[in-house]
């Protein structure tokens, strides 16, 4: 089931709700039919009384607005695909610490790096943690270790 989907069959119960609230239901009745909690019953009484059925609708746009414009926006993921290196910073990788960090310096907008994230994502890219290889990796060493040491360690079938 979609996130659409539920949202609509919670919306369908609200007004149902508020439908047998107008109709003089009371709140034992509305929980027996529709099987939603009392306490949701008395608070969508109380919005129908102050408001009517249209106070039962689902609210859209309860979130912040960006404090980064569409074309600051547009130029932050240009230069995100230009790479790290070319903005400044001394290692060609971005990371969602370096980003926050490139926003601030240019836009004076701070940013979470959990923010970063849904803001790369918005813009269509991937956040990827870097995989880090010790320096002492020897692939040889590895290697050696499966060719002879494994096949000694192995349990036998």
């Amino acid at each position: 089931m979609s996130k659409q989907e539920r949202i609509s069959r919670q919306a369908a119960v609200r007004l149902q709700t508020g439908d047998l609230i107008e109709r003089g239901f009371d709140n034992d009745d509305i929980v027996e039919i529709l099987e939603v909690s009392l306490t949701s019953v008395k608070r969508w009484r109380k919005k129908v009384k102050n408001g009517g059925l249209a106070a039962l609708a689902r609210k859209h746009g309860t979130g912040q607005f960006s404090a980064l414009s569409k074309e600051q926006l547009k130029e932050l993921k240009d230069i995100i695909l230009k790479g790290a290196i070319v903005a400044g910073y001394p290692v060609d990788r971005w990371t969602s610490n370096i980003v926050a960090d490139f926003i601030y310096k240019k836009w004076n907008i701070k940013y979470s790096t959990s923010n970063v994230r849904y803001i790369l994502n918005r813009l269509g890219l991937s956040y990827q943690k870097p995989s880090v290889k010790s320096k002492k990796h020897s692939q040889e060493a590895v290697d050696h270790w499966r060719k002879h040491d494994w096949k000694r360690i192995k349990k036998s079938e």
